[in-house]
């Protein structure tokens, strides 16, 4: 009998130690999509992207997204311009609410590219910055949503047929979007 009670005792403790699941669950990083609309003639601005985690609250983080899905220039051209961004973010996590809300600040370096991204006339590439900040909100452990707002410069021209007369452009993105961790 003791033997069987021993085994039963080894069996649960090996079981709890085991366990798949923590209590302090800390994720390493989110993804999400996002969707929202521009100033500016941007229109509709859509992406997604991701952050890792590198120590608390400090963030890395990268996005592929296209603004001016929804806009045309003067020439009935669509105002599209896709972006890259490499950022650094800070999410503060407070303990009152214990994971469920993440406001967080985010910065870094914007590739803007397309058609209408331009240095002289010719399509390439334009370097920018982006700034901003918002919350996730987590109704569940692992799915939440995500407001945020983001604003873009860059010190070239971008939209030269919307605005020909404008040597620098710059506009802010309101988004909504899914966040996962």
């Amino acid at each position: 009998m003791r033997k069987l009670i021993a085994e039963a005792a080894l069996l649960l403790m090996v079981s709890a130690l085991a366990s798949a699941q923590n209590a302090d669950y800390q994720p390493r990083g989110v993804g999400y999509v996002f969707a929202g609309g521009g100033t500016h003639s941007m229109g509709l601005t859509a992406g997604f992207g991701g952050e890792a985690y590198i120590a608390k609250g400090l963030g890395l983080g990268a996005e592929v997204a296209a603004g001016g899905l929804t806009t045309t220039d003067n020439y009935g051209q669509s105002n599209m311009t896709g972006l890259g961004s490499a950022d650094v973010s800070y999410h503060f996590f407070p303990k009152k609410i214990q994971g469920n809300a993440s406001p967080f600040v985010a910065g870094g370096y914007t590739l803007f590219f397309g058609h209408n991204a331009v240095d002289r006339g010719k399509d390439v590439t334009t370097d920018g910055f982006n700034v901003g900040g918002g919350v996730d909100l987590f109704g569940a452990k692992h799915v939440g949503v995500r407001f945020d707002v983001r604003y873009y410069g860059h010190g070239g021209r971008i939209l030269r047929f919307t605005y020909p007369n404008l040597a620098e452009f710059s506009f802010v993105a309101f988004r909504f979007g899914l966040t996962f961790r």
